[in-house]
């Protein structure tokens, strides 16, 4: 007789870019993205520690969304290693090596559906308290 094990993953906060994801939220969220997510990738993939995903209305909003996530992340001591897409595309790719952030368009998100795609990573949504301030669940 065999039996199925079923691994459940905790969230990872201990790793030293866990601060440089959190920040990424923050600052998308500080520029009104919306249904920011971040994915613990650590024990799933070798790509990144972290994923962010956040949704922008316009390439407008993308774009400053991105730059303030930018902002952001230069005091953290990571270069900012390769920037994937344009503002107007829809989806831009911003990668730090161990904190990958995509900035996407409501259209795009639903069509590429990373929140699913990586759906048996942790993950931690940013949402506001009954007093307006932004926090992890």
């Amino acid at each position: 007789m065999s039996s199925l094990q079923v691994r459940v993953r905790t969230f990872n906060s201990d790793l030293p870019s866990h601060s440089a994801a959190v920040s990424a939220a923050m600052a998308a969220h500080e520029n009104k993205a919306e249904d920011i997510v971040i994915l613990d990738m650590s024990g799933i993939s070798i790509m990144a520690d972290y994923f962010v995903i956040c949704t922008v209305n316009t390439d407008t909003h993308a774009r400053a969304v991105r730059q303030a996530v930018v902002e952001a992340l230069e005091g953290t001591g990571m270069n900012l290693r390769g920037r994937e897409g344009a503002d107007a595309s829809g989806w831009v790719l911003l990668d730090w090596g161990d904190v990958v952030v995509h900035v996407f368009e409501r259209e795009q998100r639903d069509y590429y559906c990373l929140d699913k795609l990586w759906g048996n990573a942790p993950s931690r949504r940013l949402v506001e308290s009954e007093s307006g301030e932004p926090m992890l669940v």
